[in-house]
């Protein structure tokens, strides 16, 4: 989790740290909502879909 607070809003862990102990639970609650969000399928994404569109090849 502090990785991807660092890497995806380049908030150290050591800056994390220093913060509050309110502010250090907000921001973890938050970071774990998206990452959540993030490992979500997309709601139209083709691989969520049901009705697949087949391609088939002119023999």
């Amino acid at each position: 989790m502090l990785y991807h607070m660092w890497v995806r809003h380049h908030l150290r862990p050591g800056a994390f740290w220093c913060l509050p102990k309110g502010e250090r639970t907000l921001l973890t609650a938050f970071t774990l909502f998206e990452i959540d969000q993030i490992s979500k399928p997309a709601p139209n994404s083709p691989s969520n879909s049901s009705k697949g569109r087949r391609v088939s090849r002119g023999r």
